[in-house]
């Protein structure tokens, strides 16, 4: 089969090829899941490490 011809494959199990109710899941099983891993603190986004220190919106600037 050619490249452009591939069946797409579930984002979060990876063995199942998509179905379109469920788009990119093979299922609302793996939905669900991929969901809980972001609820949970499992998936991260990179970023800069935030100093707690340093509030948000304590710039020494008037904002009114």
């Amino acid at each position: 089969m050619s490249p452009e011809h591939r069946v797409p494959l579930c984002v979060f199990c990876r063995k199942h090829p998509v179905e379109a109710k469920w788009r990119p899941f093979c299922s609302e099983r793996c939905k669900l899941q991929d969901l809980a891993h972001w609820a949970d603190g499992t998936y991260r986004v990179a970023a800069e490490p935030v100093n707690p220190a340093v509030e948000v919106g304590d710039d020494n600037e008037d904002n009114f």
